[in-house]
């Protein structure tokens, strides 16, 4: 499992009562709840981590491994990492949980490294220079 411990996680989806809870976490190095990682929201009071009966949660700090208060939760025991489960996430609408069927949690998707932009003259010069080597290797 240690290696498969993602650096990041992201919420996403449709939530009627818990928005607060989308966005982007990051993994809290050295914290530990239950022997499982532990993932902090970037802007906000909010942490993904597993419930002493095996559940994935997102909870406010004072929460965090210490009860079942929660905002999300995703209760699937088989799941040694919230991103690895396909079971469907409740959300806590402020009397029961009810499903919340597009909730994901994904390691965010890799962004392509950004080329530095050459300026028009550069590009015009290596356009120019490209057309004289194919014109002379007979295209």
């Amino acid at each position: 499992e240690e290696g498969r411990r993602p650096p990041r996680l992201v919420l996403s989806g449709q939530l009627a009562h818990q928005t607060e809870c989308l966005g982007e976490y990051s993994l809290v190095v050295g914290r530990e709840v239950h022997g499982r990682p532990v993932w902090k929201h970037a802007t906000r009071d909010r942490w993904i981590a597993v419930s002493s009966s095996g559940a994935w949660m997102v909870q406010q700090s004072e929460n965090v491994g210490a009860n079942g208060r929660c905002f999300l939760a995703l209760r699937d025991p088989s799941a040694a990492l919230p991103h690895e489960s396909s079971v469907v996430w409740q959300e806590w609408d402020g009397q029961r949980s009810v499903l919340a069927q597009s909730l994901k949690c994904t390691p965010p998707t890799p962004q392509p490294p950004t080329l530095p932009r050459k300026d028009a003259e550069e590009e015009r010069q290596l356009a120019l220079a490209l057309f004289a080597t194919s014109k002379q290797d007979g295209a």
